[in-house]
C-alpha cells in the first residue's frame, strides 16, 4: 500500500489587510524527501510555513498532514506534538539560560520543583554532538557565536524527535563545516524514514541536499522540479523572470588610479597579521577565504571597532583610526554582517534609521535639539525611491521588512554622508537573487561614482562576479591577489583552502610565512 505524502498544502490562499499573499498554492511532502522551498523574499515562503508549523490558519484550501486534513485548531504546540519539528532564521533562544536548558526547553527534568540540572545536561550532549557542537551544555546560550546559537536551535528542534523537519534559512549564518554538520542531520533524517522542507537563498545548498524543488512568484507556485531535471538558471528564471548571467553588473575599466585608503601592516591581535590593503576609487575589492580566517576584523579595524596596529593612509596622509567616530570623518562607512543587531536598529521605524547618520545636518543651525521633519521627509523619501525600499509607510518598524529591504536600510543611511570608502561585511547574506542583483549593481554604481569598495563575503560566485580584485586571507595573512583572468571560483577556492598563491591550474606555491602578512601574487 502507497503511503500517502507527508504533507499536502491543497489550493492554500491567505490575505493580510486585503493584500493577498498567497494564491491558491499547492505542493507535497513525500516520506523520506527533502523538499526545497524556493523563491524571492516576498514570495510568499514564510506565509506558507507559518500554515504548516500553525502559526496562521488558511483563508481557503487546506493542509493535509500524514492524510488527515488539520484541525481549525491548529498551532504550533499541535504541530510539534504530531513531529513537525522546525528551525527559522531568527532566534527563539533564551541567552541568559544553558544550552541544554534551551534545548528543552518547556520539558525539564525537575524533582520537588527543582531541575535536575545533571540529567538535562547529560540529555543534551548527543543532541549537540548530532548537529556538531563540542560544548559544555551547561554554557550559557549567550556566550555562543550567532552560527552556534542556529546549531543549538537545530538541537531543539531535534529534541522533538520530528518527522518532518523545516529548516528555514538556518544555513545563512553557518560556516562550511556547520553547513555539513545540518546536511549531515537532514540525511540521517532522510535515510530513516523522514522529511525535510529546506529553504536558502544559496543556489548551491538547494541543489546539494534537496530532491525536488518547489518555487514561489508572488504568492503562486510557478513550478516544481525533481533536481535532477533542473538547473540554476531554470530556478532563476522561475524565480525572477531573468537570466542567472544578468546578476552581475559589468566590471570597471581602465586602469586604477591612486588609493584613497592604503592599509600597511594592519593586524589585530589574535584575528590578522601584517594585512597590506589598497582602497582605490571607482574599484570594488573582496576579501576572500574560508569563514573566520581576520577578514571581519580587517573591516571592523578600518572602521575604528576593533584595537589594531599598523598604518593607515587617507588621501596619502596617515589617520589615526581609532574609533567610529574617527572613521565617519573620514568619511568612512561601515555595513556590518548581522544587520539585525548592528546593522539597523530593528524596533525603530525606517524613518528613523534612514536619517540617524544626517541628524546634524537634518538640524537648523546643525543644533540637535530639534531636527526639520521636512528635510527629514525628503531625505527618507529620496533614500527609499533610490533603493527601491519596500515599506508600507517610512513610520513601519524595520523588523516588519524583509532581510533584502533591512539590508538596504543598513546601506542606504550611509549614502547622505557622502562616504569615499564603503565597507561591507557579508552584504547579501540570507537575500533573495532579485535583491542581491540590486545591491550588486548598486554598489557597482557607487564605485563608478568614485567610491572605493571592500566586501568580505562566504560566497565564492560573489566574489567571483562583483569584485574587480580579491585579497585571499588565511589565518590572517594575505596570501594571494586575484584579478582579471585570475579571477576565478577554482584560484579562489584552491588559495582559501590550501593557504597558497595559485601560479598556475596545477600547482601552488606557499606564501613566505617568514613575514607577516606576506603577498604572494598569482
Amino acid at each position: 500500500m502507497t503511503r500517502p505524502p507527508v504533507l499536502s498544502v491543497e489550493q492554500v490562499s491567505k490575505s493580510f489587510a486585503g493584500n493577498q499573499v498567497l494564491r491558491e498554492v499547492s505542493l507535497t511532502v513525500e516520506p523520506g524527501e527533502v523538499l526545497a522551498l524556493v523563491g524571492e523574499n516576498g514570495a510568499g515562503k514564510s506565509t506558507v510555513l507559518s500554515l504548516i508549523t500553525g502559526l496562521l490558519a488558511p483563508d481557503s484550501g487546506q493542509v493535509v498532514h500524514d492524510g488527515t486534513p488539520v484541525p481549525r485548531a491548529w498551532s504550533p504546540h499541535r504541530a510539534r506534538a504530531a513531529g513537525i519539528g522546525s528551525v527559522h532564521q531568527e532566534l527563539s533562544l533564551n541567552p541568559h539560560q544553558s544550552v541544554a536548558e534551551n534545548v528543552f526547553l518547556g520539558a525539564w527534568p525537575s524533582r520537588h520543583g527543582l531541575v535536575r540540572s545533571r540529567e538535562l545536561a547529560e540529555r543534551a550532549r548527543p543532541l549537540l554532538e548530532r548537529v556538531g557542537l563540542d560544548i559544555d551544555p551547561n554554557l550559557r546560550a549567550g556566550r555562543l557565536p550567532l552560527g552556534g546559537l542556529q546549531l543549538v536551535e537545530l538541537a531543539k528542534a531535534l529534541a522533538g524527535r520530528p518527522r518532518l523537519l523545516i529548516l528555514d534559512e538556518v544555513t545563512s549564518a553557518l560556516d562550511e563545516d556547520q553547513v555539513a554538520s545540518v546536511f549531515r542531520v537532514v540525511r540521517e533524517l532522510r535515510a530513516d524514514g523522514g522529511s525535510v522542507i529546506f529553504v536558502s537563498h544559496r543556489m548551491a545548498e538547494l541543489f546539494a541536499i534537496s530532491d525536488r524543488l518547489t518555487v514561489l512568484k508572488d504568492g503562486a507556485v510557478t513550478a516544481t522540479r525533481e533536481r535532477e531535471q533542473t538547473d540554476h538558471d531554470d530556478v532563476v528564471r522561475l524565480m525572477i523572470g531573468r537570466e542567472l548571467s544578468d546578476l552581475f553588473p559589468a566590471k570597471a575599466n581602465g586602469s586604477p588610479s591612486e588609493p584613497l585608503l592604503q592599509a600597511r601592516d594592519l593586524t589585530v591581535p589574535g584575528a590578522c597579521a601584517g594585512v597590506d590593503l589598497d582602497l582605490v576609487p571607482g574599484r570594488v575589492l573582496g576579501l576572500g577565504g574560508l569563514q573566520g580566517q581576520g577578514q571581519r576584523e580587517v573591516l571592523r579595524a578600518l572602521f575604528g571597532l576593533a584595537r589594531h596596529t599598523g598604518r593607515i593612509a587617507v588621501d596619502g596622509r596617515p589617520a589615526r583610526i581609532t574609533s567610529p567616530r574617527r572613521a565617519i570623518r573620514h568619511r568612512i562607512a561601515y555595513v556590518p554582517e548581522d544587520r539585525k543587531t548592528e546593522g539597523v536598529h530593528t524596533a525603530r521605524s525606517v524613518r528613523d534609521n534612514l536619517a540617524l547618520p544626517s541628524l546634524r545636518e537634518l538640524a537648523p543651525a546643525r543644533r540637535l535639539t530639534t531636527v526639520s521633519r521636512g528635510a527629514e521627509s525628503r531625505l527618507v523619501a529620496e533614500l527609499t525611491k533610490r533603493l527601491r525600499i519596500k515599506a508600507a509607510s517610512p513610520a513601519q518598524e524595520t523588523r516588519r521588512l524583509s532581510g533584502g529591504n533591512q539590508q538596504k536600510v543598513a546601506l542606504a543611511k550611509w549614502l547622505p554622508t557622502a562616504p569615499r570608502v564603503l565597507l561591507l561585511a557579508e552584504p547579501t547574506r540570507g537575500i533573495d537573487i532579485g535583491t542581491k542583483r540590486e545591491i550588486y549593481h548598486l554598489l557597482r554604481r557607487l564605485a563608478d561614482e568614485g567610491m572605493a569598495v571592500l566586501i568580505t563575503s562566504g560566497d565564492t560566485m560573489e566574489l567571483v562576479g562583483l569584485c574587480d580584485e580579491v585579497a585571499v586571507l588565511y589565518e590572517g595573512a594575505v596570501v594571494d591577489r586575484l584579478a582579471g583572468s585570475d579571477l576565478t571560483e577554482e584560484r579562489l577556492v584552491r588559495a582559501s583552502v590550501t593557504g597558497a598563491a595559485v601560479t598556475d591550474i596545477g600547482a601552488t606555491s606557499a606564501p613566505d610565512t617568514s613575514a607577516p602578512g606576506s603577498v604572494a601574487r598569482a
